[in-house]
């Protein structure tokens, strides 16, 4: 028979465990929540945009809040502003930012750097900008990380490659066709100038012809293009938007003369090709960026993608692995990696924006982590964007179909200096 003391004791713990609710349970671990501020345009130019770039990237960090996160204690939580794409929107909404203390944004463009670029050292709030930069902005010591290089580094390693492929063209004959009211545009023309005429024209290997200037919307280029036709050039450069893209198109279909473009991956081909249900008339056509190519149906970058998509299912293939889905991607692998490189180093909880830039400056991101996204980056103090081993994707329509032109990543030339 059970002792009188033997029955009290398992009448306590009876007791106990009905009013804790049961046997007692270790308690789950604190989980910081960190808001990550978001640049959008709902209202603005871009607006079209967002339909790409918010699943992919609100995907991408809820995988890492459900991997790396999870294992840290953090959790990221984007905080969307319409900006407009405004510096002056940009810039009334930025103090109630600043006062949050954020330890990392998540920029949009160049209205983001156009408000920030010189406010940010000051503020000690890094933000992360997805799209290729400007020679105007390759300054040293600033808070602005970009995993791409400027517009001209990307469109230079594409000609340098065309140069290698076409040896019986030599001097390749070069021109560009650009909006003269946009700094950017101009930028872009300028630095592709500056590296033929001061690098490549004293070896041999291309000259310069003309510069065509057109409308930011232009109805016609015709007579742009005529020029262009009469100066004999193998390669033009400077198409920055799909109405741009079209003029020329519809210029060279009248003359019957088809004269390769090269631009960045969401300027030309991709998305006049939706809206015209075909890549055809882009045949032997070009766009390049240092980022995975929305070309490639294999690789790390592809099947992370499809792991994105099993996460949330909005996200469409066709859709959205794309040039646009790319950009929601490739902002957001950097931020979470930023973050996490950060923890790791400081703990979660004395995450700031200064330990955030810091942990930019203190070791490479490597392309596994970045997950086949981006090559290795190495940040410093000289540029907002990596200067060592620069890569690009280039992607070219054969046959009708939106492929890669050169298999792997094809480098950038490294003598490329400021315009």
């Amino acid at each position: 028979m059970m002792r009188k003391g033997a029955k009290m004791f398992l009448l306590g713990l009876l007791v106990t465990m009905t009013v804790a609710g049961g046997p007692a349970r270790a308690s789950a671990p604190e989980v910081k929540e960190v808001v990550v501020p978001a640049f959008m345009d709902f209202a603005g130019p871009y607006a079209d945009l967002m339909k790409f770039i918010m699943p992919v990237r609100d995907a991408l960090f809820t995988w890492w809040n459900d991997t790396e996160g999870k294992k840290l204690g953090i959790r990221l939580s984007p905080k969307n502003y319409d900006t407009r794409y405004d510096p002056t929107v940009v810039a009334s909404i930025w103090p109630g930012i600043v006062a949050e203390k954020p330890v990392i944004v998540a920029g949009l463009g160049g209205a983001d750097v156009a408000a920030l670029q010189q406010r940010l050292p000051k503020d000690k709030v890094p933000v992360v900008y997805a799209p290729a930069a400007y020679g105007f902005g390759w300054l040293p010591n600033q808070w602005i990380f970009q995993p791409r290089p400027t517009y001209a580094h990307e469109l230079l390693a594409a000609l340098t490659w065309y140069i290698g492929q076409h040896p019986d063209k030599k001097p390749v004959k070069v021109a560009t066709m650009a909006f003269q009211g946009s700094p950017a545009l101009i930028d872009i023309q300028r630095g592709i100038k500056t590296y033929v005429k001061e690098v490549l024209e004293p070896k041999g290997l291309a000259t310069f012809v003309t510069e065509q200037w057109i409308e930011m919307q232009p109805v016609d280029v015709s007579s742009q293009y005529r020029t262009i036709v009469e100066k004999k050039a193998d390669i033009v450069f400077g198409l920055a938007n799909t109405t741009q893209a079209g003029a020329y198109l519809k210029a060279s279909q009248l003359m019957g003369v088809s004269i390769p473009t090269v631009a960045a991956p969401h300027h030309t081909i991709w998305p006049l090709s939706m809206a015209m249900k075909s890549f055809a008339p882009w045949e032997g056509h070009y766009v390049a960026g240092a980022v995975v190519s929305s070309a490639e149906k294999s690789g790390p970058a592809y099947e992370f993608f499809k792991k994105l998509m099993e996460i949330n299912p909005k996200i469409n293939e066709t859709f959205h692995w794309s040039p646009f889905g790319i950009l929601g991607l490739s902002g957001s692998i950097l931020i979470v990696r930023a973050v996490e490189h950060t923890a790791r180093r400081v703990g979660a909880d004395k995450l700031t924006g200064q330990a955030v830039y810091d942990t930019f400056l203190e070791k490479p991101f490597t392309e596994k982590e970045l997950m086949g996204i981006f090559p290795t980056l190495y940040f410093t103090k000289e540029a907002p964007f990596s200067l060592k081993d620069l890569k690009v994707k280039i992607t070219t329509v054969k046959d009708g179909k939106y492929t890669l032109a050169a298999p792997g990543w094809v480098p950038v030339p490294k003598d490329i200096k400021k315009w």
